[in-house]
């Protein structure tokens, strides 16, 4: 059966995918990603902002990937408060290091990117709100799996063996993860040197609320760059101070 798309929603969707490859984006970026007129653009934006898909930054003015649009990506569902506590933290530490930082909560066997300030062509790998990593083998996926509960951590594990991905291999190693975790939980952060990417090196660390585990968040270098002994004594004192700023945050945000 002939059918006419709905011009208009696939504009959306083109807009929606400009914003979250592009990241922060102004309007004449995404007219000029789209290939749509500045009218169009803007009014995509707009309806898109009242569903609450996009938002845009009341200081810059540039436009986000919101946190309606995370639950279209497996399953995936974020929470608003979780964004606005980490976003402008993640922020002023990619101003104040000069090195970007993602968010990112643990979903059915990886770990999904909630945010990100990563900009294009800054490291061979590039990832995007949505995009899916390791646990085993990702900084920012042992800082989760450390410092979850046992019974978390347990659930995980299971479904890292089930899953089969040799990414997520020593999961089945008992003696390696119980050795990983409690270098973790003793020195407050998790790193990842060359081990995923060859060119990178990341730290992360867990954000606690409420006694759990709500999700990690790093810092990463390229490895070339910044030797991993200034990166530990300079950056993840960093870190940890953005992780205390986000967990304030959050517990300002249930208070009010």
């Amino acid at each position: 059966m002939a059918y006419t798309p709905v011009t208009a929603l696939l504009r959306g969707l083109k807009v929606l995918e400009a914003v979250n490859r592009i990241g922060p984006a102004t309007l004449t970026e995404v007219r000029e990603a789209t290939g749509l007129p500045k009218a169009s653009a803007l009014r995509a934006l707009e309806t898109l902002c009242h569903g609450g898909y996009v938002a845009q930054d009341g200081e810059s003015r540039r436009y986000l990937v919101a946190a309606r649009s995370l639950a279209l990506s497996n399953n995936y569902r974020a929470d608003a408060a979780l964004l606005a506590a980490g976003r402008p933290v993640m922020q002023r530490l990619r101003e104040a290091s000069g090195w970007p930082s993602d968010l990112a909560i643990y979903q059915a066997g990886k770990m999904a990117i909630a945010d990100t300030n990563r900009q294009p062509g800054t490291f061979s790998v590039n990832r995007t709100v949505g995009s899916r990593v390791s646990v085993m083998r990702t900084a920012i996926g042992r800082a989760y799996l450390a410092f979850s509960t046992a019974a978390q951590r347990a659930a995980i594990l299971e479904d890292l063996v089930a899953g089969g991905d040799a990414d997520e291999h020593e999961a089945g190693d008992a003696a390696r993860v119980a050795a990983l975790v409690e270098r973790t939980r003793e020195r407050g952060y998790a790193v990842s040197d060359r081990e995923f990417v060859p060119t990178i090196r990341a730290a992360a660390v867990p954000v606690m609320h409420h006694g759990r585990v709500l999700c990690a968040f790093n810092l990463i270098a390229l490895a070339q760059a910044v030797p991993l002994a200034t990166f530990e004594d300079t950056y993840i004192p960093m870190l940890k101070e953005a992780r205390a700023r986000i967990e304030a945050a959050l517990s300002e945000a249930g208070d009010a």
